[in-house]
C-alpha cells in the first residue's frame, strides 16, 4: 500500500453541505421576528417606533374647560391617561385662553396660571404626583401653536397626565374658555418603560 492511500485528508468545513429538511424549512424562511426589530427602535424619543399611534389629547371637547372664579385652587383643564401597556412621548404643547370666539384676545402675562403634572389629582395633596419639570405655574398665556418641547417627556403605562389652571384676573364662566391639547405618540411596551 502506499503512503498516499493510508494518508486519510478530511474534508473543510465550509465544503459540507447541510440540508434542511420538514420544519427547518418553515423557520429557516421566515424573517426576522417583529418583537426583535421594535426592541432595537434607535430613538423613540426622536421618531415614532413601528407600531406607534398618533396621540392628540385634547383635541375634542375635554380639553376644553370654562374659567373658574377667580383665586381658587387649582382647577383640571385635561386627563390623558396612558393606556395600559403602552408608553406616551409628549412632544407639543397647546394652552389657550379662548373669550368670546377670539384666542388670547385681552390676556396679559400673569393674568392665569397653568401646570401639567403626573399622578397628581386635583384635590389630593398627598398622593405621589409630581409636576413636570418646567410646567408648573407658567404665566404665559400664548401658546397658540404647538410648543414643541426640545425633547419629549416620556410616560409609562396608566400615568395620568393633567393640565391644571389657576385664574388669577381674567372673567368668569362662559364665554370664557380655557383650552389644553397634549400631542405626541403611544407605542405598546416591549420591555420596562423609558424612563422607569
Amino acid at each position: 500500500m502506499s503512503a498516499a492511500a493510508e494518508l486519510q485528508i478530511p474534508e473543510p468545513e465550509a465544503s459540507r453541505i447541510h440540508v434542511l429538511e420538514g420544519p427547518e424549512i418553515i423557520d429557516a424562511a421566515q424573517p426576522t421576528s417583529e418583537p426583535e426589530s421594535k426592541r432595537m427602535w434607535p430613538y423613540p424619543w426622536t421618531y415614532p417606533p413601528p407600531g406607534a399611534t398618533r396621540v392628540q389629547a385634547g383635541m375634542d371637547a375635554s380639553g376644553t374647560i370654562v374659567t373658574p372664579a377667580q383665586g381658587v385652587a387649582a382647577v383640571q383643564g385635561l386627563l390623558y391617561v396612558v393606556d395600559q401597556g403602552f408608553q406616551f412621548a409628549l412632544t407639543d404643547v397647546i394652552v389657550i385662553y379662548i373669550n368670546t370666539t377670539t384666542a388670547n384676545q385681552g390676556c396679559a402675562p400673569g393674568s392665569f396660571l397653568w401646570s401639567l403634572d403626573v399622578n397628581s389629582p386635583v384635590g389630593v395633596p398627598f398622593l405621589q404626583g409630581s409636576p413636570i419639570q418646567g410646567f408648573t405655574n407658567i404665566d404665559v398665556p400664548t401658546l397658540a401653536l404647538p410648543w414643541p418641547l426640545r425633547m419629549p417627556e416620556f410616560f409609562g403605562p396608566n400615568d395620568a397626565i393633567r393640565s391644571k389652571f389657576v385664574n388669577v384676573s381674567l372673567a368668569v364662566g362662559a364665554p370664557n374658555y380655557f383650552k389644553t391639547i397634549l400631542l405626541g405618540w403611544r407605542w405598546p411596551v416591549d420591555g420596562a418603560p423609558i424612563g422607569s
